[in-house]
């Protein structure tokens, strides 16, 4: 008979409990700088108001409605347009990915990409300076 603390399940979970604890790139970062601001707008004209005024070197994830991506736009900010459009890769058709695209050759840019399953009403992107 094995001891009820050998089980696979626990050692799983006692693993995963020590990985997490000694690890420090998994511990959550202690400025809060660090962390993405978090961008949230339903219309395409929300968007574009959010977008024009948001920093250019901080991260952002930005949550979207997936159909402001169904036919390609562009924000258009006074740094230039960004296009915004989704693709599914020909590997992958139960996904789309979605992008905005920084004005070619701008400074202090950035340029966002995310995947979700097509059918995901709400999508998430990443946002980087680039």
């Amino acid at each position: 008979m094995k001891h009820k603390w050998t089980s696979p399940a626990h050692s799983a979970a006692c693993l995963a409990a020590l990985l997490l604890a000694a690890s420090p790139a998994l511990a959550a970062p202690d400025d809060d700088s660090a962390w993405p601001n978090i961008v949230k707008a339903k219309t395409y004209d929300e968007l574009e108001k959010k977008w024009c005024a948001a920093a250019r070197d901080k991260t952002h994830i930005l949550v979207l409605p997936a159909s402001l991506f169904v036919d390609s736009r562009e924000l258009m900010c006074d740094s230039g347009p960004y296009k915004m459009y989704r693709v599914m890769p020909s590997d992958d058709k139960d996904d789309f990915e979605y992008y905005i695209d920084p004005p070619f050759g701008a400074e202090n840019r950035l340029g966002c990409d995310g995947k979700a399953g097509v059918k995901v009403k709400v999508v998430a992107v990443n946002c980087r300076p680039e």
